[in-house]
């Protein structure tokens, strides 16, 4: 099923980019969720560096350290790496500090080491929290950070590794795009079966999990959100009630395609609705849930901006929820809403390492009209995406598609199934089999 092997190294999508960031940024920082890669990528980087340095503040006397007198741990390090440049007469490569969240202090100082001396490159950070959301943090860094998020291994990725390496193909500015891309041709190699899409949405894509057997791979999972519930929500949100927090998160995990109504979870924690928007959005702000907003123009009078909530990875919803192989084989119905929760999660990835910059929304109307996805681009560019999980696709299927061309709020819409041809249903509705496009 595509996957990296424990021992070899799986090139990220994201690399090429990262790359140009530390040739013309001072300090470049790679956020996304714990276990998702960001250590493995920045050692990497460095291994084709001279002088780069790494540190990790997951080790404690390594924060006590950096806490202690953040400005004399850096400036040691560039003296380090001083030294490490003049050894190898070369050029100097990044100070790398990893989970930088634990240690909002050094932002700071790294700040006032950049005015100093603004080279390129000078730094390398990552974090498993949305820094952009943290205080003080990403105004400190203003004009001299540039951000990446890695999330964990999208289809793409992983089908990429097992061709040779070959390039990760630009999805967003593929769906973007005025006409249909034409590669977009079902092959031997690239297609997915209905069963290989399950296994693709019950292992997820973190890299420790998707090598292990399925019982293996959910204790995986649930070790991994009990970890950050008990340790990054409280250490980096200040947040107390990590019972309800557990309880949130497995509330989520049965809502997730789904549009959020924080009066009735409130109610189901006994919480009040402020208290709950502010633990979804430390759940959003660690990339375990994503909240999609809702779509909304002028021409759609009666839109609704209630937001959706996703999980970002569906091997770790699956395991909030208990579900495996042999409940989708007994409940056709649960692929529906996982399948749905898999695309989001894949265009999320693609988003992330696209050269276009996009923007993703559902929609719904008062009539209860829905399209599970907008991918929207620049000059009101929007191309709606319905999700799938049969293996048949009927014109009926189009019809909240139909109504925004009508509208003139989408330019094209698409439907993604478990099928194995691309079939055109006009110049601008087409259903593509999943394996076609992720």
């Amino acid at each position: 099923m595509n996957i990296p092997s424990g021992s070899a190294y799986c090139p990220r999508a994201i690399q090429s980019a990262l790359k140009e960031c530390l040739a013309d940024t001072p300090v470049v920082v790679i956020t996304g969720p714990r276990q998702s890669g960001k250590t493995t990528l920045a050692k990497e980087m460095l291994k084709n560096l001279e002088g780069g340095i790494y540190h990790t503040l997951d080790d404690d006397n390594i924060l006590a350290v950096a806490e202690a007198d953040p400005v004399g741990f850096l400036r040691q390090q560039q003296h380090l790496q001083q030294q490490k440049q003049s050894a190898n007469q070369g050029h100097p490569g990044p100070i790398v500090i990893d989970e930088i969240q634990r240690a909002p202090a050094l932002i700071r100082t790294i700040k006032l080491l950049v005015d100093e001396n603004r080279r390129p490159g000078a730094f390398l950070l990552t974090g498993s929290a949305d820094l952009m959301t943290l205080p003080t943090l990403a105004d400190s860094l203003a004009g001299r950070a540039e951000w990446i998020t890695l999330y964990p291994f999208s289809r793409a990725e992983r089908y990429a590794h097992t061709q040779a390496h070959p390039a990760v193909p630009d999805i967003i500015a593929q769906l973007l795009r005025p006409e249909w891309e034409s590669e977009w041709q079902p092959d031997r190699e690239s297609t997915l079966d209905y069963e290989q899409v399950q296994e693709l949405i019950l292992q997820g894509g973190y890299p420790d999990a998707i090598t292990r057997p399925p019982a293996r791979r959910s204790r995986w999972h649930k070790a991994y959100s009990d970890a950050i519930i008990r340790r990054d929500i409280k250490e980096v949100f200040q947040l107390q009630k990590l019972d309800e927090m557990g309880q949130l998160l497995k509330i989520l995990a049965t809502l997730s395609s789904e549009t959020l109504n924080y009066a009735s979870l409130g109610t189901a924690i006994k919480m009040d609705s402020k208290s709950v928007q502010k633990y979804v959005s430390a759940l959003e702000n660690l990339y375990l849930v994503k909240r999609i907003p809702g779509w909304h123009r002028n021409e759609l009078k009666r839109a609704v901006k209630q937001p959706k909530i996703h999980f970002v990875d569906t091997g770790l919803l699956c395991a909030t929820r208990g579900i495996t192989a042999s409940h989708l084989a007994g409940d056709p119905n649960l692929m529906s809403a996982l399948m749905e929760t898999w695309v989001g999660s894949e265009l999320l990835k693609a988003m992330a390492v696209s050269e276009q910059d996009a923007q993703l929304f559902h929609y719904r109307d008062r009539s209860q009209r829905e399209v599970d996805f907008i991918l929207e681009g620049h000059h009101n560019q929007a191309v709606g995406i319905e999700v799938k999980a049969g293996m048949t696709v009927k014109k009926n299927m189009f019809a909240a598609l139909e109504m925004l061309l009508e509208a003139g709020a989408i330019q094209k819409g698409i439907v993604i199934y478990n099928g194995d041809k691309v079939l055109p249903f006009s110049d601008r509705l087409l259903a593509v089999p999943a394996g076609c496009l992720f």
